[in-house]
């Protein structure tokens, strides 16, 4: 039985904090690869994810860097300089940004919860950023893995079960390469005995050690 998850804002307020911080926020149900918000678009909102999935990311030219992706409970901003899309149908919950700044300022005891979901997205937006400067995709891969293991992993027939409920296609943005070289490097783990695959974004881990050692190892030649 999973406690309180620290990523997800509105487990974390009691009941009138959160009802007095959504008020003026409508629900708004958004289909698969909808775009919530843009560099050059208008819109000054601010959101929290009630479900789905939803994509972060930059784009220059043909290139898309994914910087992370929000799931139930983020909280996120329209006007942040990057695409917002999602990967899946979500529903979310929306305000606007300086109603929710004015509501802010006679609700102090949210900031400390707002500031640890917005810090946990950042920190990850930071992983991807220097995975993507320091790391082959390989490295990627398994500091990716390893840090999911830590956070989603749960004891499975003297194993560790990993539920990402990501598509390949989901990691490979998330890595910054190609469905097929993680198809690649996964099914080269799988051969070297550290997972095997149980199901979609489902992994049965069964060396732990060897993966967090591959994270933490320094660089090869990048595969993709």
């Amino acid at each position: 039985m999973k406690g309180l998850d620290p990523g997800n804002l509105l487990e974390r307020l009691d009941a009138l904090t959160q009802a007095a911080l959504l008020q003026g926020f409508h629900q708004r149900q958004l289909v698969e690869n909808e775009l919530l918000g843009s560099p050059n678009g208008e819109r000054d909102s601010v959101f929290i994810v009630c479900s789905g999935r939803i994509r972060v990311f930059l784009a220059f030219e043909d290139k898309e860097y994914t910087l992370t992706f929000l799931e139930a409970g983020d909280i996120y901003s329209t006007h942040s300089l990057a695409y917002v899309q999602t990967v899946r149908p979500s529903e979310v919950l929306m305000g606007d940004t300086s109603r929710m700044m004015a509501t802010l300022r006679s609700l102090p005891g949210a900031f400390p919860a707002i500031i640890r979901v917005l810090g946990g997205t950042l920190a990850n937006s930071m992983r991807v950023i220097e995975d993507l400067a320091f790391r082959d995709v390989e490295g990627r891969l398994a500091r990716f893995l390893d840090g999911m293991l830590m956070r989603k992993g749960r004891p499975h027939q003297g194993g560790l079960r990993l539920e990402l409920d990501l598509r390949t296609e989901d990691i490979a943005r998330l890595l910054g390469t190609t469905r097929q070289t993680v198809s690649s490097l996964i099914n080269r783990m799988a051969r070297e005995g550290i997972l095997s695959r149980a199901g979609n974004g489902a992994f049965d881990i069964h060396d732990a050690e060897r993966l967090h050692a591959r994270s933490q190892g320094p660089a090869k030649v990048s595969d993709g």
